[in-house]
């Protein structure tokens, strides 16, 4: 009977180890490969930037690539935060949601509830309205508009809006400028504050940052294809600025129903119609799971791209926008795929 279980023992660790060590090699395997996709695309100066690449929960890969600004002088590291243009107004939508989780806001409450100051078209655009962009706000005059001061101004002198809220989609800043002002009235926070304080420190990001400036330390300094850097300006303020890690921790919390439950996030995947973005950028839910989550920004010459579903999570970040990101998250996913 011992042989027997000895036997036993010795086949069960053989497979254990034999598995062990095919799942070793196709790791390096799918490192490797990303390795020369990457470097190849920095030497012909079509990527410079962050990289990070997770399967089944894991992270398989995370390098950085290129410089931290236009000096050609301070190499990234995995460490830099980037601007993520327009993936930042996930703060801002999961902000709102938190809020009608706590029963301070409903979906269906007009904007001039929190926002009495503005004309009586406010009484016409749902909150709602803001998260799927069909407020029928008119677009941010950006030449105009150098602080949010000047976009409240501007709102408050507005007379009309461009539809009738609920009827159109048109993607458009201002939605998610009210819903940053909303969270500040009900708060009694700054929008910035807010981000850090009720949104990212309780799911342990520590190393975010909103508006950062010229000299923050570890914040990649963005710069065109001629190598010229950009001058960094927030006409509106509310932009967060992410590592890898923290954006990897950002996309779990979300696929988790950490920040926000189930419910909430299925009302922000839910577009106005196919193919229009929401609050979340783009995804889907089934079976109590986030099947999908696809959201890209742009700001200056920052380029980010999230795509997450249940196999596998990509993130790529730039400060040298090149409008590639999804032909080179086509090909990591190509080698995923293998």
């Amino acid at each position: 009977m011992n042989i027997i279980i000895k036997k036993i023992k010795i086949v069960v660790f053989t497979i254990a180890f034999t598995t062990c060590n095919y799942s070793y090699a196709q790791t390096n395997k799918i490192e490797t490969e990303l390795d020369v996709l990457f470097q190849k695309a920095l030497q012909a100066k079509t990527f410079n930037g962050n990289v990070l690449v997770a399967k089944k929960g894991k992270i398989l890969y995370e390098k950085a690539f290129g410089q931290a600004d236009a000096s050609n002088t301070i190499p990234l590291n995995k460490e830099y935060r980037f601007h993520i243009g327009s993936i930042a107004k996930e703060f801002n939508a999961v902000g709102i949601m938190m809020l009608k989780e706590q029963g301070k806001l409903k979906l269906d409450d007009s904007v001039s509830k929190f926002l009495p100051e503005l004309p009586s078209w406010a009484n016409k655009i749902k909150i709602i309205n803001l998260l799927q962009y069909t407020s029928g706000l008119p677009q941010i005059k950006w030449n105009e508009v150098n602080q949010d001061s000047d976009n409240m101004a501007f709102l408050q002198k507005t007379s009309a809006l461009e539809f009738e809220p609920g009827t159109q989609y048109d993607y458009n800043n201002n939605n998610v400028f009210l819903q940053r002002r909303i969270i500040e009235k009900i708060t009694n926070m700054s929008f910035n504050s807010f981000v850090i304080k009720k949104i990212l420190k309780p799911i342990g990001i520590k190393n975010a940052v909103v508006d950062p400036g010229e000299n923050e330390s570890l914040f990649a300094k963005s710069f065109n294809k001629e190598g010229k850097p950009d001058i960094l300006k927030y006409n509106i303020s509310g932009w967060t600025a992410l590592n890898l890690k923290d954006f990897y921790k950002w996309s779990e919390a979300v696929n988790s129903f950490k920040i926000i439950n189930q419910q909430s996030t299925r009302e922000l995947f839910e577009p106005f119609s196919k193919d229009n973005q929401t609050g979340l950028g783009g995804g889907t839910i089934e079976n109590g799971k986030v099947t999908s989550h696809i959201h890209d920004g742009a700001a200056f010459n920052y380029q980010a791209l999230l795509i997450s579903n249940l196999n596998f999570t990509i993130i790529l970040m730039t400060n040298n926008k090149q409008n590639n990101l999804e032909e080179l998250s086509n090909s990591v996913e190509a080698i995923l795929n293998k």
